[in-house]
């Protein structure tokens, strides 16, 4: 895989710096001779979500497995309305939204080249 040149990427873009943490490019070139001997690498962003139903689901099993009678589960599932499960989604969507720039992470992608 090619290396991406620093001078073609966003200003507001993310960059992982090996052995730091993620800035913008703007601010890497701002203190570019800091980050010459780094290993820098493009991003790809990942936000946090929830998924109401997967966790319900889950919540359902770990109290069957927890002591409740046979067929429990059964029982709660059938109990358990689609709009139950959108409401839920929506709490768990207003609950995310309120920091959205907390609740993302970056993965390392593709290696740049410092070309400036």
């Amino acid at each position: 895989m090619g290396k991406v040149k620093i001078s073609s990427l966003q200003k507001d873009e993310f960059v992982y710096i090996e052995g730091f943490n993620t800035m913008t490019v703007s601010e890497i070139l701002e203190d570019i001779e800091t980050y010459r001997d780094k290993e820098l690498y493009t991003t790809i962003p990942h936000s946090a979500s929830f998924d109401a139903g997967s966790i319900v689901a889950n919540a359902i099993e770990n109290e069957q497995e927890n002591g409740m009678y046979e067929d429990w589960d059964e029982s709660i599932e059938e109990d358990i309305t689609e709009e139950d499960i959108a409401d839920l989604q929506k709490v768990f969507d207003r609950i995310l939204a309120r920091n959205p720039s907390q609740n993302i992470a970056y993965e390392s992608n593709k290696l740049i080249e410092i070309d400036v």
